[in-house]
């Protein structure tokens, strides 16, 4: 049974990145994924499932453009999605870490944990006991 949430298709939010810069992102919903727009580029993608109204799984997500990770649009783009999904009252969100999921360009599963790791703590996320699932509750 598929849940729907309906969250306004597209707008656009202020952000301030981590090297200081700001931008205008537009965020584009559609369905259970979001594409976000930098300048008309896309700079990120994100997919989730909603396992009931309260919980979603987060299938995947990346910043489009390798040259753009590492700059702050990973962190901005996801903490603006969990705060929308909030909103619609969902409470839990769920994430794999595992590196089967990796794109192209890590050294190897422990750089990827590493970053990932890393990434989740910073959204708020936290990390299982075995590792492989980043979780967070919404408030």
């Amino acid at each position: 049974m598929a849940v729907i949430l309906y969250i306004r298709k597209e707008y656009f939010r202020g952000v301030t990145l981590s090297d200081k810069s700001a931008h205008i992102l537009e965020f584009h919903y559609k369905g259970q994924n979001v594409d976000v727009f930098d300048n008309g580029a896309r700079v990120f993608h994100l997919e989730y499932f909603l396992e009931s109204k309260f919980k979603a799984n987060i299938l995947d997500f990346y910043v489009t453009d390798m040259n753009l990770r590492g700059k702050g649009y990973g962190s901005v783009c996801m903490l603006e999605i969990l705060d929308q999904l909030k909103k619609k009252q969902v409470t839990l969100i769920k994430s794999p870490i595992g590196y089967k999921l990796a794109p192209i360009g890590y050294t190897g599963p422990d750089q990827y944990l590493a970053l990932m790791t890393e990434f989740y703590e910073k959204t708020g996320f936290m990390i299982s006991g075995d590792g492989n699932t980043a979780i967070q509750i919404l408030e």
